[in-house]
């Protein structure tokens, strides 16, 4: 085959180059978008690179295909150039007997070669345009696309876990707690109630306290160390107590009482009285009588003084049974208490807001009772 079948196979071979490469973009950045988006949607983050890896290896892929099914060759050309200009099958026949020597077959070949000289390159159109021009579409969606997808597709399906997990802020200690710990510590050191192996044991482990506080505790931890150390103050006071003579083992429970209720009122937390060792409201326990323990002659209990509650005495516990309704004060403050600190730790309210409240509350009381 001579130069003028030549420029027509160039041409054919273009085209399918181009068919090719339009096709293999097209997979390429949709596979990209296929890849991109659900990792936006569930907040899935990979390295630009392996977006750069997937757009190569889905344009090879894409390319690599089209080009088995577009692929020609000679024969096929020769067969479609007398289809497209209507040359009766001369190109045909000069290739089919391309080599083999004969005026007749000489004489074909010429004319087949110069009838091709008088049609351009140009002339042989380009075939399946509309999937060409639909694939190109494709591409330049998909490249815009990506960016697109990149800075405005938000993460909806992320996990929660991947989101950072809730810190309980820690519990401020205020001064008037501060202050109420380090007055409990020295009542114990100068208390002349406990044996001294006693008062030693309740120091240690009041300071031991101080110390865990002083690094800053949550609210939840701060009910645990409380916990932990009157569960400590017993075990010291009932290892004493196995070795004290009788007399000896009143006054040391009588101490451990008033700590325990006393750690119980500074951190606001229900005190739990030892049925086993009640403190005697006939001793004088260094107890003002104020702060909800049974002190002095007179005293109120505060925190097991009972009232009426009408929603819970129209309600049932989890074994079916019909509450009385009685609630007490120690509860309903605890349970105030937790919610206050839960408010200001959501910052649902200032603690300014909070301070107000109460003043306002307290002064209306007042005026009330000068009334």
């Amino acid at each position: 085959m001579d130069a003028n079948f030549l420029k027509f196979k160039r041409k054919v071979w273009i085209d399918i180059i181009i068919k090719c490469a339009v096709i293999g973009l097209a997979v390429g950045f949709l596979a990209v978008n296929a890849t991109l988006l659900p990792c936006k949607l569930f907040g899935i983050k990979l390295f630009w690179l392996l977006y750069v890896l997937i757009a190569v290896a889905g344009t090879a892929l894409g390319g690599g295909l089209a080009f088995v099914f577009l692929r020609t060759n000679d024969k096929k050309i020769a067969k479609r150039l007398d289809k497209e200009l209507e040359l009766q099958e001369r190109v045909q026949t000069a290739y089919e007997f391309n080599g083999k020597a004969g005026v007749m077959l000489d004489m074909q070949r010429t004319n087949a070669s110069t009838t091709l000289e008088n049609y351009p390159a140009r002339s042989l159109p380009f075939k399946n345009i509309a999937i060409i021009a639909l694939c190109a579409l494709i591409a330049v969606t998909g490249l815009v696309a990506i960016p697109v997808i990149s800075f405005t597709v938000p993460a909806t399906f992320a996990k929660e876990e991947d989101e950072k997990p809730y810190v309980e802020p820690p519990r401020d200690i205020s001064e008037w707690e501060w202050e109420a710990l380090d007055d409990l510590i020295e009542y114990v050191q100068n208390t002349k109630k406990a044996e001294q192996k006693v008062k030693d044991g309740m120091l240690t482990q009041l300071r031991g306290l101080k110390a865990v506080l002083l690094r800053g505790v949550s609210q939840s931890s701060l009910v645990g160390f409380v916990q932990n150390t009157v569960t400590e103050i017993r075990n010291v006071v009932k290892d004493a107590n196995d070795q004290a003579p009788e007399a000896q083992q009143a006054l040391n429970s009588e101490d451990e009482a008033y700590v325990i209720n006393k750690l119980y009122e500074i951190f606001g937390l229900a005190k739990e009285q030892d049925p086993t060792t009640p403190p005697d409201p006939g001793k004088d326990d260094g107890n003002d009588g104020n702060n909800g323990s049974t002190g002095g002659p007179g005293s109120l209990d505060v925190i097991n003084t009972p009232f009426f509650d009408p929603d819970k005495a129209n309600s049932v516990d989890e074994n079916g049974d019909y509450l009385s309704g009685e609630v007490k004060c120690g509860e309903a403050r605890t349970k105030y208490y937790m919610e206050v600190q839960k408010a200001l730790a959501e910052g649902t309210i200032s603690r300014e807001e909070w301070e107000f409240i109460m003043l306002s509350y307290f002064a209306d009381l007042n005026i009330k009772d000068e009334n």
